[in-house]
């Protein structure tokens, strides 16, 4: 595989989609302290602005810019600002996302769209945009964020788990064809359970799906008793510098999907809510 030693050196740059907040920005304020600089791609411009102040009036070298990844002409703009500015990108982090709480046959199929269109596409237009420049160049390394969903499948979120599912499809595939062809690219992919972060706060209050309802407060409970985006940012850039697909940040997260696995090599069917 892809020999990924020198990816976060100081100067090179970082591309972090949903970076204005979140793991991503843990990642960033990481990546500024190695000398990184960094490019920031966020939908929501008050945040990615003040982030941006911030961040600079402190010393670092960063731009913000604003970014639809659902929209792939907004991502290939994307690559061609960082481009246009630093003439080179040596990290990609896909993390932009959203959770989308709900069951796979309620509710308007605008939700499946969204939610869809920033998991799933997003990480294949950052994919697209950025592999070429990095190939070119010599050097680079693209983190793609899954879930633990991604490895085990959560009731009362269908779209979430499926777009989650695809990401981690998507790594893996990607890591084996970079390494078939002795590209100089690295690939991990990001699966950590609950993290301290602002993933819910864009969520309905109510949703149609008695699940989903159910789902969705232990959602809420559980980002707010999760772990600090900081120790995410600290198992991400470590990968990185170890050219390690799987990122897990959790450790009772590495039990259920060998259990997973197990049921599925003995036709077992899975167990309900409540069942062990």
């Amino acid at each position: 595989m892809a020999e990924t030693v020198g990816v976060l050196d100081r100067g090179h740059v970082a591309v972090i989609t949903g970076g204005a907040s979140g793991i991503g920005l843990a990642v960033a304020e990481q990546l500024i302290e190695r000398g990184m600089r960094v490019v920031l791609a966020d939908i929501d411009e008050p945040k990615l602005r003040d982030v941006e102040a911030r961040l600079t009036e402190a010393g670092a070298d960063v731009t913000g810019v604003i970014c639809d990844t659902a929209d792939e002409s907004s991502v290939t703009d994307l690559a061609e600002a960082v481009l246009s500015k630093y003439g080179a990108a040596h990290l990609l982090f896909n993390n932009a996302g959203i959770a989308g709480v709900g069951d796979a046959w309620t509710g308007d199929m605008s939700l499946w769209h969204r939610v869809v269109g920033i998991n799933l596409y997003g990480v294949v237009h950052g994919i697209r945009s950025f592999l070429p420049i990095m190939t070119e160049q010599g050097i680079g390394h693209i983190v793609n964020t899954a879930s633990i969903a991604g490895l085990i499948a959560v009731p009362g979120l269908g779209p979430y788990n499926a777009t989650k599912h695809g990401v981690v499809a998507i790594s893996e595939g990607l890591f084996i064809e970079l390494g078939v062809t002795e590209s100089p690219v690295g690939v991990s992919v990001l699966c950590p359970g609950f993290v301290k972060t602002d993933l819910m706060d864009d969520e309905p209050a109510s949703v149609e799906s008695p699940v989903g309802a159910l789902v969705g407060a232990a959602l809420v409970e559980g980002v707010d008793g999760g772990i600090p985006a900081t120790d995410v940012a600290t198992a991400v850039v470590s990968a990185v510098d170890d050219g390690q697909f799987w990122i897990l940040t959790h450790d009772d997260s590495r039990q259920p999907p060998i259990e997973r696995m197990q049921r599925a090599a003995s036709q077992t069917n899975p167990p309900l809510i409540g069942e062990n």
